[in-house]
């Protein structure tokens, strides 16, 4: 195969890959009864901590309607709670609710993929693994940049 080829068959993979991501992702959602939206919103909370529900909306790049929308889903489903920012009482602070409940059910969800991965990813060597570490971080730094052109594009043609 040439490299061009190559590159190609490179580029349609990370496509797939992305499809079958997003599609994982909504089964997960469907499973715990959420919006794919919300559980991705939810994923960033628990990763990132308790959080103003601006910083949320700069995270996922949406309105603050449509973030409202999503803590009030997530606060309902026994996810999140809002509290009051101490040193302002205008801004709402969203923080993960410890719910071993819920833990469970998210664990047994991701627990079998994660083996996997592993047990995949055990199989490289060191260098294969800092080569598949430095593509897939420098992949998500493009893609985060796209994203952010294309919101900007879209706030500005509102105007």
């Amino acid at each position: 195969m040439k490299r061009e080829e190559i590159i190609e068959a490179i580029n349609q993979k990370f496509r797939e890959m992305s499809t079958e991501t997003i599609m994982f992702h909504q089964a997960v959602a469907d499973v715990l009864g959420l919006h794919i939206t919300d559980h991705k919103s939810y994923d960033l909370i628990s990763r990132f901590g308790a959080m103003p529900a601006g910083r949320l909306g700069e995270l996922t790049g949406l309105t603050t309607g449509a973030v409202t929308g999503i803590i009030d889903r997530l606060e309902e489903a026994g996810y999140v709670r809002r509290t009051d920012d101490p040193k302002d009482r205008r801004r709402t602070i969203v923080e993960p609710i410890r719910n071993k409940k819920l833990e469970r059910k998210i664990e047994a969800i991701f627990i079998p993929l994660h083996e996997r991965m592993r047990k995949l990813l055990s199989s490289y060597s060191d260098s294969e693994l800092a080569f598949l570490l430095d593509a897939t971080t420098e992949f998500i730094d493009q893609t985060r940049e796209e994203s952010t052109k294309l919101r900007l594009q879209r706030q500005s043609s509102m105007k």
